[in-house]
């Protein structure tokens, strides 16, 4: 009994001795963790922007650190947009700080030099996952949205039902990222519907838009993309990408390669149900000159004759020596796929 009372206490001694060292590991980290964020606002600060909160404060013991800002407004005044959200979070686990979850309040306002957005949402946070060492390269991205809503101080408004992003690399090439995105229930502002859709022959909400690709980039996502430049896309191996919108669908997959001057080569696989009534959408967007409706329509009808579904349209959407083929029709240059 004696031995067993004694075995008690020496673990009772080890638990207490444990206890009290993460505490103080805990601690340490917490207070580093307020420490960089009240130094990143230093650092605004110090560069000539408006940087102010009412209180930051870390908890989560013992298993995270969560800090907490509230109060806080940023703005720049070089671009003369503000920022004011009366709560923000960042929330690390205490044994991987290297992995950040960012939750946004359910309100908070954004201020251009023309106009103010108040942004709402049940749900709005993102997920960003480093590595403690290589420049803190890009492990895994996330972001979440749910009952999104923007209004404008203009009069417009504009919603998201849902929406999901992620951005992982793949581990034994850590230049290729797979990219998912997902959102349901997109609601353009009232002014872009009316300039799409001036019949208001479609819903005001987009179903579904979904993507799913690789995306290859010159480099990895790390430190550089802040302090140099961004890394450039090199090749597109596009899975998928579906849209849906009422009476419209639109599906694509294909694999592009992107040269050192952003410029595409290769062929997309376009299927389209109503297509005419997307190029219509394209015209009124100002993404097809109006002078090319007549010519792509029957140019594409008589390819969609050959499914035997006049309303559907099989093509293959084309890159080659800078210009754009939609079949064998051409629409111009292509676009520049670079990132600033």
């Amino acid at each position: 009994m004696e031995q067993g009372n004694c075995g008690m206490k020496v673990l009772a001694w080890i638990l207490g001795l444990t206890a009290a060292l993460w505490s103080g590991v805990w601690y340490l980290g917490a207070t580093a963790a307020e420490r960089v964020s009240l130094a990143w606002l230093d650092q605004q600060a110090e560069a000539g922007w408006l940087a102010t909160y009412d209180s930051v404060e870390t908890t989560g013991y013992p298993m995270r650190f969560d800090t907490r800002f509230s109060g806080l407004d940023l703005a720049d005044p070089f671009t003369g947009w503000t920022w004011s959200a009366g709560d923000f979070r960042l929330i690390q686990p205490a044994y991987q700080p290297q992995t950040v979850r960012a939750i946004w309040p359910r309100e908070q306002i954004l201020t251009t030099d023309r106009q103010s957005l108040t942004i709402r949402a049940d749900l709005m946070q993102a997920l960003l996952q480093l590595r403690p060492t290589d420049r803190f390269s890009l492990v895994r991205a996330e972001a979440d949205l749910a009952g999104f809503d923007i209004r404008s101080n203009w009069g417009w408004t504009s919603a998201i039902d849902t929406a999901r992003l992620t951005i992982a690399d793949q581990g034994d090439d850590t230049t290729r990222y797979d990219v998912t995105f997902d959102a349901r229930g997109v609601t353009p502002a009232g002014e872009v519907l009316r300039l799409l859709d001036p019949d208001r022959d479609l819903p005001e909400a987009i179903e579904r838009l979904t993507i799913n690709t690789v995306l290859a980039f010159e480099r990895q996502w790390d430190m550089r993309a802040l302090e140099v430049a961004r890394p450039q896309i090199t090749r597109i191996e596009l899975a998928e990408l579906q849209a849906g919108w009422g009476g419209l669908a639109l599906r694509a997959s294909g694999i592009l390669q992107v040269d050192a001057r952003g410029i595409p080569t290769g062929d997309l696989a376009l299927n389209a149900e109503n297509w005419r009534a997307m190029i219509a959408l394209g015209v009124n967007a100002g993404a097809i000159p109006g002078a090319m409706q007549s010519t792509l329509e029957n140019g594409l009808a008589l390819i969609a004759g050959l499914s035997g579904q006049p309303s559907d349209l099989e093509v293959t959407l084309s890159f080659s020596d800078g210009q754009a083929y939609l079949g064998p029709i051409p629409l111009g240059p292509a676009p520049r796929l670079t990132l600033y």
